[in-house]
């Protein structure tokens, strides 16, 4: 098998990597060798690379400073899959493309389904949203996997932060009213190659880590692993921690439609965390 990564620098692109090497030849692309804002570069390289099937984990994932440079958001989170799930049609072999939970408004009191309304709030959750329409549209094959709260051992990401602000004997102040599910991008990974092996019916899943915390709760968690005094995390609201972008305030994705298929649910996010964080927190 003959499998094209993108994003093979990001925090899931870079434990993909690691993982598809057992299932075959892994092309992995970043924007040094495949530039996703040129969609003739895009064709041009599957054409001669000639793949058995495109795994797309790459995205302008800069929320906030997306509100200020939506064309090239666009490009890269519309444009560039709608131009590989073109190719995968083309070449009728799948597509896996990554999507999020901020393509949601974040209003729900109950964990999103996957035909839920889209309601994004931000360019970046826009681009995301038609990104998957994109994909979907060029090529019914396409797998849409909607994920949340990633972090992992490569690349910066809250727990990371949080721990170098703690380090530092910092106090610091995290949002209590925005919930969701961290997910350890080594379980992601595992998913994937499980979606490789099972081919389930293709279309939009939601995967995450199981069971839900607060930012808040999240930081004191880490707070727990580093045994450092948990009061130098303060919870705050939303309102007080005002960013460009609006963040959804419930970001809680139901894995019922994975499990149903006959995958494997990941397992809880405070699992995952006890597991993950000798690894993440040395990088």
């Amino acid at each position: 098998m003959k499998i094209l990564l993108t994003g093979s620098n990001g925090q899931v692109g870079f434990e993909l990597q690691k993982k598809l090497s057992a299932l075959g030849e892994v092309i992995a692309t970043d924007r040094e060798e495949l530039d996703l804002t040129n969609p003739d570069a895009i064709r041009k390289f599957i054409d001669q690379t000639k793949p058995d099937i495109i795994i797309n984990p790459a995205a302008y994932t800069a929320v906030d400073k997306a509100e200020s440079e939506p064309e090239l958001a666009y490009k890269i989170n519309v444009t560039a899959p709608e131009v590989l799930a073109g190719k995968a049609r083309e070449l009728d072999i799948p597509l896996i493309h990554f999507s999020t939970d901020y393509v949601f408004d974040g209003l729900k009191k109950e964990a999103y389904v996957e035909t839920d309304e889209t309601n994004p709030q931000s360019v970046y959750g826009s681009s995301k949203a038609l990104g998957e329409k994109e994909a979907s549209g060029n090529n019914p094959d396409s797998y849409i996997l909607r994920t949340a709260w990633v972090y992992g051992e490569y690349g910066s990401n809250f727990p990371k932060v949080i721990a170098k602000k703690l380090r530092n004997n910092e106090s610091l102040n995290v949002v209590i009213d925005q919930v969701g599910a961290p997910t350890w991008t080594f379980d992601l990974a595992s998913a994937i190659i499980e979606i490789l092996e099972k081919r389930p019916k293709p279309g939009i899943y939601h995967i995450t880590n199981s069971e839900s915390c607060s930012w808040f709760e999240f930081a004191q968690e880490i707070a727990k692993t580093l045994n450092v005094d948990g009061k130098l995390v303060k919870p705050t609201d939303s309102k007080s921690f005002v960013r460009p972008a609006v963040r959804p305030k419930f970001s809680v994705l139901s894995n019922t439609k994975w499990e149903n298929a006959g995958l494997t649910p990941l397992r809880s996010w405070k699992e995952a965390w006890d597991k993950a964080a000798p690894t993440v927190l040395s990088n």
